[in-house]
């Protein structure tokens, strides 16, 4: 092995996990679960970086309680491989749903099989099962070591996974492309386990970690905080896009009736959730190929490429016909009501600002009526 350069290796990936553990300070004041989850893997990797470069230095050294050091330090290594896998794992979920309840529903029984890792590996202490150290204080791993990287793997994958039910439900996450963790990460990991001596694991982590750090900068900028839909920063720049394109396309705006009566009666708090809720409604009724946006206060608007106004009109009634389950569920103290208006796009005729007012118009034309019959009712 060569001692100097996983020093060096290691040393840039710490480098590199103290600088963004500086950069994303900001973030972190935001207090939210995803945001502690990756400051716990920067904290973790750091950790591990050291740690490497330590054992690798103590490695078939001899010295008062060399074999407790050179074990606890090895052992460490795979506790923090099993435990920033799984964290990776809530971390996308939490990333791509936003549901913090989902992690009780469905990561207690995801995490036996780590659980399971890391029974093995502190019986290993007295069993020999994943590595040993010889009597010349030298650690050996053995084949099965490789079997327990699978846990690793498991992890990951299963993060993948999670992003493919999310993607085939709702389409694209254009702020959130998972390849730029996944890629390096599975690069160090497969030549660290062919080749034994190469120290590229945890720099490839910071890497990754990197790449993930580029998109919550771009998730601030474009990503309403508290619905999770693009925000009206992201709408110009499709607008923009679309029409440079020159692309027929289409738009539904939804305005959320009464809401105000909501904030009134039961307090500003339960205004937010009946947002959130107004949300994942529109989220969950509308293609996966289609983009949901935040445009005002309690405005959305969602957008469609290439579409015609026979799959419009339908998106609508799937709108609503959601909008009914969730009403009829009585999982809130209030209901639900949307005044609806949508409009086709074409680039050559109308101008983006035309097509945004001619949502707005028909969406309030049903509101006029909708507030009509609620007077004459009061």
């Amino acid at each position: 092995m060569n001692l100097q350069s996983i020093f060096i290796t290691n040393g840039i990936g710490c480098t590199i996990l103290i600088i963004l553990l500086i950069s994303s300070h900001h973030i972190r004041k935001r207090r939210m679960l995803g945001d502690r989850l990756f400051s716990a893997m920067i904290l973790l990797n750091i950790s591990a970086c050291v740690t490497e470069s330590l054992s690798f230095f103590i490695d078939g050294k001899t010295f008062p309680f060399s074999y407790a050091a050179i074990m606890i330090s090895d052992m460490y290594l795979y506790v923090v491989n099993i435990v920033i896998s799984f964290i990776w794992l809530i971390y996308v979920d939490l990333r791509l749903y936003g549901d913090v309840s989902r992690l009780k529903k469905y990561y207690v029984k995801a995490a036996l099989p780590s659980v399971a890792a890391l029974i093995i590996l502190f019986l290993n202490v007295r069993f020999r099962l994943i590595f040993y150290i010889d009597e010349e204080m030298v650690y050996h791993r053995l084949p099965t070591g490789y079997l327990f990287l699978g846990f690793t793997l498991f992890n990951l994958l299963g993060a993948v996974f999670v992003r493919r039910r999310h993607y085939i439900k709702f389409g694209n996450n254009q702020f959130f492309p998972m390849y730029m963790f996944i890629t390096p990460v599975m690069v160090g990991i497969i030549v660290q386990m062919l080749v034994y001596g190469v120290s590229l694991v945890w720099c490839s982590v910071s890497l990754g970690l990197v790449g993930i750090y580029m998109t919550l900068q771009n998730e601030l900028s474009y990503i309403d905080p508290l619905t999770r839909l693009y925000n009206r920063n992201y709408l110009t720049h499709m607008m923009s896009e679309i029409s440079r394109k020159h692309s027929v396309s289409g738009g539904i705006m939804i305005d959320l009736d009464f809401f105000k009566d909501i904030n009134d009666t039961f307090g500003h708090a339960t205004g937010d959730e009946a947002l959130v809720d107004a949300a994942k409604i529109i989220k969950s009724a509308v293609p996966g190929d289609a983009s949901s946006f935040r445009f005002a206060g309690d405005e959305f608007i969602v957008i469609f490429r290439d579409i015609n106004e026979l799959k419009l009109k339908k998106t609508v009634a799937d709108i609503r016909e959601e909008l009914e389950q969730f009403n009829n569920s009585g999982l809130r103290g209030y209901t639900l009501s949307f005044s609806i208006g949508y409009s086709l796009f074409d680039p050559e005729k109308m101008g983006g600002d035309d097509f945004l007012n001619e949502m707005d118009r028909y969406m309030y034309e049903e509101k006029r009526r909708k507030h009509s019959r609620h007077a004459e009712i009061a």
